[in-house]
């Protein structure tokens, strides 16, 4: 059946999918009100694309702000979002979703990006042969930030203390990473910078900014905001997005006139020696290198700059989608079934 946003939140409360208490601040029904009501306000249009409801909780939808293959439903702008299915359900309702698609919508081609299972995943787990992989290694930390420089290689580690060296607050930059959500006057910022980075393409990257300013409202526990400050000018905003002890980069914009080279990757250090000092139950940093089958491996380089431990995202993919990239991956076919992969790992390791 289709559904709206608001219906379809209210559905998954109702199945005991959504919670109040749920671990994943997107499973709250009152994170999910309030990034509704965001979208309709910053973006001047309600997130109003419909959703096709599934078995047992499964939603899919065609991202209004990225249109193409469906893929889960109200977080196409959230990086790594945790689905509130088990591996074994998802692949058990496989022919189930390519089933209500066909009638729902005449055809049934999925490639959701990136996600977190309810339960642990890993590639050579039961069941994770039926998944395509993407490679997001991870930065790994522990009490002492001088440990975490350490644990990196020769060449990453000696960038890193160039850049700190480069950036330092001696040298006019103030970092500050903190629960506080971005002000009015800060979102119309974002907002401005984003218009004149993307154009047409600014949408999906301010929708990206308001899902972690919608967990501040309900769950201030679960977002953190980074600024950076060239002098007193504000030249980066990022939001990050708080699960268990990992941390997900979420968002980010720049002025556009300030030119830094290496900034950026400077943010993810200074904020993991914060979460050292500040934060101990955070000792993991996802920058998420990659989120999706297309985006081109060069999205990821800058960020790779940071990690130190192999990490492994799962896609799902359903029927048979025509780009090329697709090819030679696992996926569901309503007519043969469950499709092997001839390529494990989609993307560079460490």
């Amino acid at each position: 059946m289709l559904m709206s946003a608001h219906e379809y939140v209210a559905w998954m409360a109702r199945l005991g999918r959504f919670s109040e208490s749920a671990a994943a601040p997107e499973h709250d029904p009152r994170v999910c009100a309030s990034y509704l009501q965001l979208h309709a306000r910053w973006l001047a249009a309600p997130l109003d694309g419909p959703i096709v409801a599934g078995q047992d909780g499964v939603g899919l939808y065609r991202d209004p702000l990225a249109p193409g293959a469906f893929g889960w439903a109200l977080v196409g702008a959230l990086s790594h979002p945790v689905v509130p299915l088990s591996a074994a359900e998802i692949v058990a309702r496989a022919p189930a979703i390519a089933a209500t698609l066909a009638d729902e919508c005449g055809e049934a081609i999925v490639m959701t990006d990136t996600f977190e299972a309810a339960e642990a995943l890993a590639p050579t787990a039961p069941g994770g042969e039926r998944f395509a992989w993407l490679s997001s290694p991870r930065a790994r930390f522990g009490d002492d930030f001088a440990g975490y420089l350490a644990s990196l290689t020769t060449d990453r580690r000696r960038a890193a203390r160039e850049l700190l060296a480069r950036f330092d607050e001696g040298e006019g930059f103030r970092f500050v990473l903190s629960p506080e959500p971005p002000s009015e006057a800060e979102l119309t910022w974002i907002a401005e910078q984003l218009t004149r980075q993307w154009g047409e393409d600014a949408a999906y990257a301010l929708a990206q900014h308001l899902w972690p300013v919608a967990v501040a409202g309900v769950r201030p526990s679960q977002a953190l905001f980074m600024r950076v400050f060239a002098g007193d000018r504000l030249a980066y905003f990022n939001g990050y997005l708080v699960r268990g002890p990992v941390i997900t980069s979420q968002s980010t914009s720049r002025d556009l006139e300030v030119h830094h080279d290496g900034l950026g990757v400077v943010i993810d250090l200074k904020a993991i020696a914060r979460l050292v000092d500040a934060f101990p139950a955070i000792r993991c940093l996802d920058p998420t290198c990659r989120t999706g089958l297309d985006d081109p491996p060069s999205i990821g380089v800058a960020k790779r700059k940071v990690v130190n431990e192999n990490a492994y995202k799962p896609v799902l993919i359903v029927g048979a989608p025509a780009q090329e990239f697709a090819a030679g991956l696992p996926r569901f076919d309503a007519r043969l079934g469950w499709v092997p992969g001839t390529t494990a790992i989609v993307g560079r390791r460490l």
